[in-house]
């Protein structure tokens, strides 16, 4: 670099913007570290570079650094002198497509992607301290004219709107060999920069580049590792894939032009970054999407929010000469303006298409996971033998396996309820379909009936028989774990959560209930943002330890909240429980929740006493047991209405065993 000097003397900078502004655009906005390095890429393009390369510690916070850290981002392209920097760079939300030529750059004819000229306060969300050295300008034989100014965040933020000289760099008024811009950033805030391979994502996602004439270099300070970043993408089935370039979006008797693709992953989700549909105007992403915005209750709707993907481009949303539809942050699209909302209605019906393509290979898939994790084929022979109970074993584990979550076919535990389902279920599926066979028989005799009754009788008792021996089971480990003084409440929901018929015989866990995993996961955000407690219901078998039990009967969700046997519930529980009963009214309000649960929820509450004595939450407790949102019964209520049950289900399966 050339550190001559030009005689002309330094006419600074100043930059005129107030506290709201930098808070609004810069803090709020920005609050990672890929985000902001995002818009400087993008400025950088926009200046016509051909590379533009990164330096900063990956996985670190960024606060921490001794000596400090910093963030580079240099790009080759065409620029700035004082006096351009001046003009365009320090205005702050200017539209640089307004000026002449401004909509492309200036050399490469690019469409750039800056507009509302606020990006350049993007690293004020992640640190306080902003260096600009950029040289541009005619090429002389000195080299390019520099410009060099700093911008610190805690100088220029003030309560008035009056201009802010900034601090000028040594190299301001210096020239340099060749153009281009070094932005550092430094003075940070206590941000944690991720891993190598995350940030390389978060990155690439953000662009959907495709020209030879651009590259992003990335290098990771902490262990020198240098890589190029690629272009984004996700492993698909090609199957599902569906091509949006022949789909334009209608609006107003006008066919709006999209490209790209939508399909589902061969994975779900397995990471932030590959989730949704991207959406991209000028090569850089606008939105993301997983549905369209559109209401639950579509075909495919559970799979599709955890498997859909997609590329696509519509260069309209980010035009010169309509309204402009993309939200400050480029992160999310306006989508009740007119041409957002007709974007939305364009992709609910792609969502759907793609949900139904996407559901044969999909349970296919889960399917043969099933098959082979249970190992299901030899467990069928070992126990029937073959024949008709095996061959309706093989068909039952098909159907519900290719129903299953296949990331839930990871579970052991989950696999084996799963198969232990099924080959309880087979034998009564061999004798329904087997009366089928003899019925179509014109010439159906008694004997028909007696090999009938000869191939499935042993399996259809041994089947009553395992399923009322497990529920006896449960029964006489709920009655020991209740006389035991050591059992944690822990051990008592692990136990209601793996039969839940000890509860009401009619509940039963057969598959994960996805819309209820979808409300558990929101209800455990709520609970962590109100309490900054960590909370862990249950819904299926699960190892964990749970804090209560979720179920679904019917259209209402059931709540199991117990307490230990003997123990009276008091103050400092209903504490709790008014946390989840405030986290389930507030999620309630969601649309998706009302239409998964009309008929909404109760606590069934299992305590041996009741000792609530402050006055407000009293009042609290009694009015929600009045209402019937919660129910509370005793330890010995709970044993006395479980045994029933089972001697129910036995004299049943008794008289089914005689007839």
């Amino acid at each position: 670099m050339s550190n001559t000097p030009v005689s002309v003397p330094t006419a600074g900078y100043q930059i005129v913007i107030n506290r709201m502004t930098i808070d609004k655009l810069g803090v709020k906005l920005y609050d990672s570290a890929s985000a902001v390095v995002a818009e400087l890429v993008a400025n950088g393009y926009d200046a016509d570079a051909e590379e533009v390369s990164v330096q900063l510690p990956l996985s670190k916070t960024l606060d921490k650094g001794n000596p400090p850290y910093t963030i580079k981002v240099r790009d080759n392209g065409h620029g700035m002198t004082p006096d351009e920097a001046r003009a365009y760079f320090l205005v702050v939300g200017s539209d640089r497509r307004r000026r002449p030529n401004g909509a492309r750059s200036r050399t490469k004819n690019r469409a750039v992607m800056g507009r509302k000229g606020i990006g350049k306060l993007a690293p004020f969300g992640i640190c306080r301290r902003i260096e600009v050295l950029s040289s541009g300008g005619e090429q002389t034989a000195k080299g390019f004219l520099t410009s060099h100014f700093i911008l610190d965040f805690d100088k220029i933020v003030t309560d008035g709107d009056g201009p802010v000289d900034l601090d000028v760099g040594k190299y301001d008024q210096t020239w340099r060999p060749v153009s281009g811009t070094i932005v550092t950033l430094s003075n940070f805030l206590g941000k944690r920069t991720p891993n190598l391979e995350i940030f390389v994502r978060q990155l690439a996602r953000r662009f959907a580049l495709t020209s030879p004439d651009f590259k992003i270099k990335l290098t990771d300070t902490v262990t020198d590792t240098h890589v190029d970043v690629p272009q984004f993408e996700v492993d698909i089935e090609e199957s599902t894939r569906i091509s949006v370039d022949e789909r334009p979006v209608a609006h107003e008797g006008l066919e709006l032009q999209v490209t790209g693709w939508v399909a589902f992953a061969k994975h779900s989700y397995r990471n932030e970054e590959e989730a949704g549909v991207r959406i991209y105007a000028r090569g850089k992403i606008v939105a993301t999407t997983r549905d369209f915005e559109q209401p639950a209750g579509f075909t495919g709707e559970f799979a599709a929010r955890s498997y859909v993907v997609g590329e696509i481009h519509a260069e309209w949303l980010d035009s010169d000469e309509l309204d402009d539809l993309i939200r400050t942050d480029r992160q999310a699209i306006l989508w009740d303006s007119d041409f957002g909302n007709a974007l939305r209605q364009w992709g609910m019906k792609l969502i759907r298409d793609v949900a139904k393509l996407a559901a044969g290979p999909r349970r296919i898939n889960s399917a043969t996971k099933f098959l082979i994790k249970s190992d299901i084929e030899r467990r069928s022979e070992a126990r029937y033998g073959p024949g008709a109970i095996h061959r309706a074993v093989m068909a039952l584990s098909k159907q519900i396996g290719g129903f299953a979550h296949e990331d839930d076919l990871d579970d052991g535990e989950y696999v084996e309820g799963l198969a232990e389902l099924v080959l309880s279920v087979a034998p009564h599926t061999a004798l329904v379909e087997s009366f089928k066979t003899i019925a179509g028989k014109a010439d159906a005799n008694m004997d028909d009936l007696l090999d009938l009754f000869g191939d499935t009788r042993i399996a259809e008792m041994a089947s009553y028989a395992q399923i009322a021996a497990e529920r006896v089971q449960a029964v006489e480990q709920l009655m020991a774990v209740i006389d035991d003084p050591s059992t944690v409440e822990g051990d008592l929901q692990k136990l209601i959560a793996n039969a839940p018929w000890l509860i009401r015989p009619d509940w039963s866990v057969i598959t994960e209930n996805q819309g209820l995993k979808q409300f558990r996961n929101e209800l455990v955000k709520i609970h962590k943002r109100r309490t900054g407690e960590d909370i862990e219901p249950a819904i299926s078998y699960e190892n964990k330890r749970p804090d209560f039990t979720l179920a679904q009967i019917g259209q209402r969700l059931y709540v199991v909240e117990l307490k230990k046997p003997n123990h009276e519930f008091d103050d400092n529980d209903y504490a709790r429980l008014e946390n989840y009963l405030v986290a389930l009214d507030e999620l309630f309000e969601q649309k998706w929740v009302k239409s998964h649960f009309p008929e909404s929820y109760v606590v069934h509450l299992i305590a041996d006493g009741e000792s609530v004595t402050g006055q407000t939450a009293r009042r609290a407790f009694e009015s929600a047991v009045r209402d019937g949102v919660v129910v509370r019964f005793t330890w010995q209520d709970f044993l006395a209405a479980s045994n029933n049950a089972m001697a129910s289900f036995l004299a049943a399966r008794d008289r089914a065993i005689q007839s």
